[in-house]
Parts: structure tokens; C-alpha cells; sequence
């Protein structure tokens, strides 16, 4: 399912009002005289944007030795989008050195969401396009299903409690128990189609329309933060409690863990993805001008990198400092970035020369420095330390969903052909 933005952008409908037909004359008129100068500018970006990609460093490897001293990985793969709440992607356990098929289950619509887990990986969560919340055991079989109202983006949050957090595009946010009770849900005003994160004071914390929202456990709102553009990006948390995200205002933002303003930052581009946090508190953010930007503590730019082409998923960080993305075309590509801001690597999948073909977000990063990605050729692929290719899966759809491993080595991946697919070494005969 190939699109220009990982969600729709929605327009405002003001209601109709009687207007005399020589301001429609005097209104169209102003409509033609600036159709051209924008959709020759639009075409100028464009062309902008192509050429920088075609003119970007042609680096072979996309492995990197793992570093002396690791930073943190979260002590469960899967129990959130990228793992934690800093989003690094680093995944505890070995993805499989050779991907065999071990069970796939078909849901009721694309996938583009990280499938979670619970907390002793014996269920797993899957929100969908076709407007549930399914759980499936870690044998594949499906258990329960729960309505959300609407297509699914969101990447569920399993909590400490088990209560699994997920939203949908018809503007709720759900708190569902393990046994698939709805235990509240809000009316957001907005899709809610970002994936939560769990604040210090115990509050949840989420994307929905163009605010961000935190409530309480039990349900009740804590507090809302509106901004002036939609709001796509699950929420990342620094160590001091700060919670930053962007919207499509082209800033990125810091809150208090209260929700008050902190700082903005304009990036000169839409933020479509979540913001990933590095070890020592660098944020980092991609966007719709086909930049990765590195943030200090304060908002203020460190430094901007040009990898050519929309960075639209969310950011990861490898073991070792290094940001990972996904870069759509025309020439798609998974890079890897020093914390300093040198491109180190690459690795290009065959495109389409479309400007909106690529792949969507960060690698995960396993125990030995392998990295797992999808892609909208309808492949999930593992790249060693070495940045050799260890093998590359097709699914029936794009794989725009992150990828989740768990303690055994098994991959669980998402894709837009409706399926789930665990992925993992064969098994002995």
C-alpha cells in the first residue's frame, strides 16, 4: 500500500455559506493566478529532492561492530513501539541467522503497526487496517479480537499490568485487559493513530489529532497539549521526563511531564515519525525535507544531514550511537548515520524512481548487531554486523511495520497483505 504520507493528511471542511457569484469570480480568479507558482514550486522541491538523492554517496555497508560498552536495551523486546521509551529499536535476543517461515495468521487488513507482546511473550497484539485489536498466542492462534471503530496505525502499548493501550483513526484510544475487556476508552476529536508511551507518574501518554494527549489509568484526562499541525509521531521520553514528539506544523516539540511547553523546533519539514533518543540525551528527528536532524537538550540544532529522500518512520538507535532511518525514493534505502552526522551506510532496495516509495523507519538492532527492516518491496531483510545481506523474506504486501523479536530468536513482522508472520531458524526434525 504505497502512499504519499504513513497517514492520511485530512483537510478541514468548513461548512457551507451562500456567496455572490462575483466573489466566486473574484476567488477563482486568485486560485489560478496561484495554482501555477505553488505547483511549480511543489515541482522545483521535487526535482530538488530527486536530484540530492541521485547525487547521495554510494556506501555499501550498513553493518557496524557492536561497541565495547552497550548502551541500554530494554530487558522485553516488543512490549512497545521500538522497544522503549527513547524508541532505540534494540531488540534483546539473536534474529535469526536464516528466516524460515514458522506460522503466519491472517487478520482482517494491512498492518502497519509494531505487533507488541506481553510481558512473558505468550500473546501477541496486533492492531490492524481492518479496524481491530487482535490477540494471537506465540503458537499463532488467535484468541480474541477487539472492535477499535476504525483502521489501526497504532502500535499497541502493553503496560506492567498487562493492560494493552491502543487507538485507531475513528478518534478513540482504548485500554483493553489481557482478556480483552475494555476497561475505558476516549473520544479523542482525532485519530488517534500513534503509539503510547508510558510517562514516570504512571500516566499514558499519546498522538491524537493535533494534540497530545496523557491520561491517568483509570481514564481520566491529565492533561492536553495542542499544536498547530497534525500530530503523527509517538511520543519519546528523555531521561528527565521530557516528552518530545513532532507534528506536521514542521516543528518538533518538548513538554514537561506536566504538558506544558518546554521548547519548539522548526525543522522546515513535516515530522511523520517518531523521534528516537540516544544514550546521552541527543534527540534525533527526520522529515518530509529528506533530513535527519540532531537536537540538543534545549531544541536548538546540532546538526542537519541530507539523505535525499522522505524520513518519514520512526528513528532507531544502534548500540554503538548511530542513527538508523528508513529513506523513501528515489532511491529507497535503509542509512546509518554517526552521532556526530557523517553518513557511514547504506543499503538500497530496488524502487520505482517514485518520490513516494521507500522504507519506512528505523532497523531494529539485535544482540550481535544484525538489523532487521522492511521495505515496500514486500520484503523483511537482515543485514549482519559485517553489512553483509543474511537473507531477505517476501511477504504479499509492503512491510511498513517495525519488526518485533523475541526472546527465542523469533521474528514477528507485520504486513499490508494482512498477515503475521513468525520468522525463525528450522526447526529440528
Amino acid at each position: 500500500m504505497h502512499r504519499g504520507s504513513p497517514r492520511p493528511r485530512s483537510a478541514s471542511r468548513p461548512g457551507a455559506c451562500a456567496v455572490p457569484f462575483a466573489v466566486l469570480l473574484a476567488m477563482l480568479a486568485v486560485a489560478i493566478a496561484t495554482r501555477k507558482p505553488i505547483a511549480r514550486l511543489q515541482q522545483r522541491e521535487s526535482a530538488s529532492l530527486a536530484r540530492r538523492s541521485h547525487e547521495a554517496p554510494a556506501l555499501s555497508s550498513l553493518g557496524a561492530p557492536l561497541p565495547a560498552s552497550i548502551g541500554r536495551v530494554a530487558e522485553a523486546s516488543g512490549r512497545m513501539i521500538h522497544e522503549d521509551a527513547h524508541h532505540t529499536h534494540r531488540g534483546r535476543g539473536r534474529a535469526p541467522l536464516h528466516a524460515e517461515l514458522r506460522w503466519k495468521v491472517e487478520t482482517d487488513g494491512p498492518i502497519e503497526s509494531q505487533v507488541a507482546a506481553s510481558g512473558d511473550q505468550e500473546t501477541l497484539y496486533v492492531s490492524t487496517f481492518g479496524g481491530s485489536l487482535w490477540a494471537v498466542s506465540r503458537q499463532g492462534k488467535p484468541s480474541f479480537l477487539v472492535p477499535l471503530g476504525g483502521r489501526s496505525y497504532s502500535s499497541p502499548l502493553v503496560a506492567d499490568d498487562g493492560t494493552i493501550y491502543v487507538g485507531s483513526d475513528a478518534g478513540l484510544f482504548f485500554a483493553i485487559a489481557p482478556s480483552g475487556r475494555i476497561k475505558w476508552k476516549l473520544e479523542t476529536g482525532g485519530e488517534a493513530d500513534t503509539g503510547a508511551v508510558l510517562l514516570p507518574d504512571g500516566n499514558v501518554a499519546f498522538g491524537a489529532g493535533s494534540a497530545v494527549f496523557a491520561m491517568v489509568p483509570s481514564g481520566g484526562l491529565a492533561w492536553r497539549f495542542a499544536t498547530k499541525g497534525k500530530v503523527f509521531t509517538s511520543p519519546a521520553l528523555t531521561d528527565d521526563g521530557m516528552i518530545v514528539f513532532g507534528a506536521q506544523d514542521g516543528h518538533a516539540y518538548a513538554l514537561t511531564p506536566q504538558g506544558k511547553l518546554a521548547w519548539s523546533a522548526p525543522l522546515g519539514g513535516d515530522v511523520d515519525g517518531a523521534p528516537a533518543i540516544g544514550d546521552d540525551g541527543s534527540i534525533f528527528v527526520g522529515t518530509d525535507r529528506g533530513e535527519i536532524v540532531r537536537l540538543g537538550a534545549q531544541g536548538t540544532i546540532v546538526w542537519r544531514v541530507d539523505v535525499g529522500g522522505f524520513v518519514r518512520g520512526t528513528l532507531s538507535i544502534a548500540r554503538n550511537g548511530d542513527v538508523l532511518a528508513g529513506v523513501y525514493g528515489p532511491l529507497p534505502r535503509q542509512v546509518r548515520v554517526s552521532p556526530q552526522g557523517a553518513l557511514r551506510g547504506s543499503f538500497a532496495v530496488q524502487g520505482t524512481g517514485a518520490l513516494e516509495f521507500g522504507v519506512h523507519g528505523g532497523a531494529l538492532e539485535d544482540d550481535e548487531g544484525t538489523l532487521v527492516f522492511g521495505a515496500q518491496d514486500d520484503r523483511v531483510r537482515a543485514i549482519g554486523a559485517d553489512g553483509a545481506l543474511l537473507w531477505d523474506f517476501l511477504t504479499g504486501g509492503d512491510v511498513d511495520a517495525p519488526a518485533t523479536l523475541l526472546s527465542d530468536g523469533t521474528l514477528i513482522v507485520g504486513s499490508d497483505d494482512g498477515y503475521v508472520y513468525a520468522l525463525g531458524e528450522a526447526l529440528p526434525k
